[in-house]
């Protein structure tokens, strides 16, 4: 009875209150946030059991809001939207008490468990248009940095049990770089570096550097806030008339080991299950086979597990795989391979993703078991390597388990060692999975309400690129010291190695550079030898496009000596007209400096120089070959006038 009088007396006051207040004005919007909220006060000393997932996050929330307003129009959206709100909590079942249960070990607050909706709406093959994949949307370098294996026939950003530990592995040494849970987020978004960058920017403003006060791109503005968002309905659904989906406090799958490969058809019919069923749980794969490894885990739904086991040993193990590998040593036509094979040339390209008529060298292709000689065969384990893992993970990680914490965010010291990883604009990010009726989550509009298409468009969101160079997180043990220390050292050679590396090109560049000059300056004294050598004058036969002054500059003269030797009136020229072209004191006195036995490599400076029409400083030294500075010092600061002699005796 108290409640229902306080509930009263507080819509009372939001009716009355606009016609107390001149100041103060009430939008319909407005009301029915206030109403909102005041539900959610109410609300708010509910107790949940743990029956379901939601439960047992809710004791474990404990992020601090951002950008409050931005969260409740976050919080409107998509509790006016609660239909697509539930469809991707439907979509977050198989997968979610997996996440939630590999949080609370590395001690992370339960809302990162809920990223995975921020990122990819759960759609386990989510791709974004520049490159980003999976539920936590790694980009190929970060995806490999944390050991992410990507070749022909595997994707381990699309591996539910490796991607989540990779993810969970980077966010934990974010917040050992930045000490802050939503600084973290926007460095998981926007790329530590940037996060870095506009930290120390707050810091030499005099700001504090917290989420709020950092200037960043929209998509990370309403990162966070999306989240949160996310998160306070979940925390008291029926306050934003929100009726959620239950998600079962319990587990939903098993990871297991196999010892070969197998046909992804056969694996489902061992455990029993549909093929769809198994692709949810296991939707890494590019090809129909599941390829072992021992960094993979096969899951199947809890309930398939001893059905799948026990077939698994009983059954023929040749029978399971109806594949083999083909490598491409040479170039080889798909139709020749058909042919070979008996496969067509269509399924060929269907099975291996090929979109053209030839196999590149060293591609590995799968085709039908027994279709071409044993000798040409490849094993699954040798075709389905990336090259360039080992490259990737050169930088040390944190490993599964270890929890770093830092007390306060990152200093400028450490900030100033931050590099640029991130992309400095961050675009909207799309992917779209067909739906009867659906909506537009879109991350670069602040208020994204009433918006609506029939096919289902999951907007999300960039990951951040490989983990800059920064000081190694603080291990909790000995051994994990240990290994840091040793990664640091390494660290540093391969740092030493790139530095000399670069040193010596920089070395080279400049001794290219030095040799083009100088073939430039004898390429400029042989065409005024070319010039003057032995004769008073040449001809040159105007061709087509040829002005005065691109003759002049191409001979090295004045235009105006151009024009007085050939008695020209006006500047039209026709084509095929001869003229006469006199070699100017310059030139002579530059000949006769070379004449005397001057090295042609060395700077040859006349007596004098005729400024030319469009002359600079600049580029007159450059065609004399000597330092603007000393130019500038005969010169002075006088404007430059064509047909002006420069006197270059003191040089």
């Amino acid at each position: 009875m108290a409640k229902l009088k306080h509930m009263v007396l507080a819509l009372t006051g939001l009716i009355l209150a606009p016609s107390l207040s001149f100041a103060q004005s009430y939008t319909s919007n407005g009301i029915g946030l206030s109403i909102m909220n005041l539900n959610a006060a109410t609300l708010k000393g509910k107790t949940y059991s743990n029956h379901d997932i939601w439960g047992r996050m809710r004791q474990d929330f404990r992020m601090t809001e951002v950008n409050p307003e931005i969260i409740r129009r976050q919080e409107q959206y998509y509790s006016s939207h609660s239909d697509y709100f539930n469809r991707t909590v439907v979509r977050s079942q198989p997968y979610l008490y997996h996440i939630v249960n590999e949080a609370e070990k590395r001690q992370m607050p339960a809302e990162v468990a809920l990223l995975p909706f921020i990122e990819s709406a759960f759609v386990s093959k989510a791709q974004s248009r520049v490159g980003a994949s999976g539920l936590w949307q790694f980009m190929p370098s970060s995806g490999r940095q944390y050991g992410l294996e990507q070749t022909n026939l595997y994707d381990g950003r699309h591996d539910v049990y490796a991607a989540t530990d990779a993810a969970l592995t980077y966010l934990q040494y974010l917040y050992s770089l930045f000490g802050d849970w939503s600084l973290a987020l926007a460095a998981y978004n926007w790329g530590e570096g940037n996060v870095g960058k506009a930290i120390k920017r707050a810091q030499l403003a005099g700001i504090d550097p917290t989420y709020e006060n950092l200037r960043m791109p929209n998509e990370t503005r309403n990162y966070v806030p999306k989240l949160l968002a996310v998160r306070n309905i979940i925390e008291n659904p029926q306050a934003f008339g929100v009726n959620l989906v239950s998600v079962p406090n319990r587990p939903y799958f098993e990871a297991i080991s196999i010892d070969q490969p197998i046909d992804i058809d056969a694996a489902a019919r061992l455990a029993n299950i549909s093929t769809s069923e198994f692709l949810t749980l296991n939707p890494s794969f590019k090809s129909p086979v599941f390829i072992p490894k021992e960094n993979r885990k096969m899951l199947l739904p809890i309930t398939a597990v001893n059905t799948f086991e026990r077939n698994y040993r009983n059954a023929d193990k040749n029978t399971l795989l109806s594949w083999n590998i083909f490598k491409a040593y040479s170039t080889t036509s798909v139709a020749d391979l058909a042919a070979q094979t008996g496969m067509s040339s269509a399924e060929i390209k269907r099975l291996n993703n090929l979109s053209s008529n030839t196999v590149p060298a060293g591609r590995s292709l799968l085709i039908s078991k027994n279709s071409l000689n044993t000798q040409l065969m490849d094993s699954f384990r040798n075709s389905d390597i990336d090259p360039l893992l080992n490259i990737a993970m050169a930088k040390p990680v944190l490993p599964p388990g270890t929890f770093v914490t830092h007390p306060a965010a990152t200093t400028v010291a450490q900030a100033d060692k931050v590099t640029d990883t991130g992309n400095a604009s961050v675009p909207a990010l799309t992917e779209t999975v067909t739906t009867t009726t659906s909506t537009v989550l879109n991350t670069d509009q602040p208020s994204p309400v009433n918006t609506t298409v029939q096919t289902q468009t999951i907007t999300v969101a960039e990951n951040a690129a490989t983990p800059a160079e920064l000081p190694a997180p603080v291990a909790t043990n000995k051994d994990a010291l240990m290994q840091v220390a040793q990664d640091a050292q390494l660290q540093a050679v391969a740092a030493a190695s790139v530095q000399k590396a670069l040193a010596q090109a920089e070395r080279e560049e400049a001794q290219t550079a030095a040799r083009l000059a100088e073939n430039r300056n004898e390429r400029s004294i042989r065409n005024i030898i070319n010039v003057a050598n032995n004769r008073s004058n040449i001809a040159h036969k105007v061709n087509k496009g040829d002005t005065l002054y691109s003759i002049a500059q191409r001979y090295n003269i004045n235009v105006a000596d151009l024009v007085t030797a050939n008695n020209l009136r006006g500047h039209n020229l026709q084509v095929g007209q001869v003229l006469k072209i006199s070699p100017n004191q310059d030139n002579k006195q530059m000949l006769a400096a070379v004449r005397k036995g001057k090295d042609s490599k060395s700077s040859v400076v006349p007596v004098s120089y005729t400024v030319k029409k469009g002359d600079t400083l600049s580029s007159i030294a450059q065609r004399l070959n000597i330092p603007v500075s000393k130019l500038q010092k005969v010169h002075g600061k006088q404007v430059l006038r064509p047909g002006q002699k420069i006197k270059l005796t003191n040089l």
